[in-house]
């Protein structure tokens, strides 16, 4: 029974990670941090996030931008650009998203 549960386990890590990696190649949201992260993957919103030194991105977030934005500045420090389907925030966006990761 442990090792079915470990191999299932082992299967949806392979698929999470696989769809995390795609996810940064077509993503919808991407958030440049100030700071790199210490881990590469993470879920915000119930969206996984990949993240490739200080950029993480995904293309599963079904929040409003603003509150994906907060949600990511909360969660992993502040953030220095982000944009949603290419369209960057302006300055006095990020600085509202920032007043999150106060």
């Amino acid at each position: 029974m442990n090792r079915s549960l470990s191999l299932i386990l082992s299967l949806l890590t392979v698929t999470f990670l696989f769809s995390a990696t795609a996810a940064q190649a077509g993503a919808a949201y991407r958030a440049t941090l100030a700071e790199t992260p210490t881990e590469r993957v993470f879920v915000i919103r119930h969206a996984p996030w990949v993240c490739e030194q200080d950029s993480c991105a995904t293309d599963q977030a079904r929040s409003r931008p603003a509150n994906v934005c907060h949600s990511v500045a909360r969660e992993l420090g502040m953030v220095t650009a982000f944009t949603v389907n290419e369209e960057a925030f302006t300055a006095d966006e990020l600085a509202r998203c920032n007043e999150a990761a106060s």
